[in-house]
């Protein structure tokens, strides 16, 4: 089922299209040549089902119509003598009702999926992904460095105070902090950047395509962007964050993940918003 799945996913919309028509035009053609007892109606359910799948709502009903017409014309060209004229036209009303809502039905069941699924990997209190979604994306760019070499950055992000405002003025405060910190963070980062929540107040970002250099100066925007949001906001916390930027690939996102904490706790030991980085290459070489 997932061969079929990705295969496609992976057809261009045009040609998924027209293999959507041949099917339905194979369908309409051996609707017409078969014994007129026959009923070949379920099978159109298929090409159907398949351009509301991978083709959307609209590709739904449009294949809906067409099936609809193409069953109709096969049945009124094997004239099966009905009682009254209007029987035919009643079969198609009905037929192409039957199609819409099974069309509206599995758009409905593919979002009601597709929102569980964003669901599972969304931090709920902050919108960020949360670990499930960060393991599953950076266990993906980690095969990608294999494949193609190309350098990537962690930013491991920790609150310092965060357990002092959470006992001291209660936890919607606590909740709302993140938030700031998950704003601000997300407001200063690409689009193809991933910030996830991975722990009560431990943030990662994965930088794809960002060496050394390019580390250095995305963290100090971020850092700088991040101390005026929560002063801003009042927020008597500081935080500390440990850098690592891979220029040769980690053995897995556990190990990734670890090398960053080091680097973070090294931060933390040093006082209040610090930035640790350590270059991950051939030896790990701290600066």
């Amino acid at each position: 089922m997932a061969f079929y799945s990705s295969f496609f996913n992976r057809l261009p919309k045009p040609l998924l299209f027209i293999c959507i028509g041949a099917l339905i035009l194979g369908l309409c053609t051996l609707d017409y040549y078969t014994e007129p007892r026959i009923s070949f109606l379920v099978f159109y359910l298929f090409p159907i089902s398949l351009a509301v799948w991978y083709g959307g709502k609209k590709s739904g009903i449009a294949a809906a119509i067409v099936c609809s017409v193409g069953w109709f014309m096969a049945d009124i060209f094997t004239a099966q003598g009905y009682s009254h004229p209007v029987i035919p036209y009643w079969n198609l009303v009905v037929t192409l009702g039957v199609f819409v809502i099974v069309s509206a039905s599995l758009h409905q069941l593919k979002e009601s999926l597709r929102n569980a699924n964003e669901l599972a990997r969304t931090d709920t209190l902050t919108g960020c992904a949360n670990r499930r979604a960060f393991f599953e994306i950076a266990g993906n760019e980690l095969k990608r460095m294999n494949r193609y070499k190309r350098p990537f950055t962690i930013a491991y992000l920790d609150l310092d105070e965060f357990k002092h405002v959470n006992d001291n003025l209660g936890h919607e405060a606590g909740d709302n902090l993140l938030r700031c910190v998950a704003d601000a963070i997300k407001a200063d980062i690409r689009s193809s950047d991933l910030l996830a929540r991975i722990g009560g107040d431990e943030f990662v970002m994965l930088l794809p395509e960002t060496n050394e250099d390019q580390a250095q100066s995305v963290v100090q925007k971020l850092a700088a962007s991040l101390q005026s949001a929560l002063q801003k906001e009042n927020w008597a916390v500081s935080y500390s964050m440990g850098v690592v930027t891979y220029i040769r690939p980690p053995a897995t996102v556990d190990d990734m993940l670890v090398k960053a904490d080091h680097m973070m706790y090294a931060a933390k030991r040093e006082g209040k918003n610090k930035v640790r980085f350590l270059v991950w290459k051939e030896s790990a070489i701290v600066r």
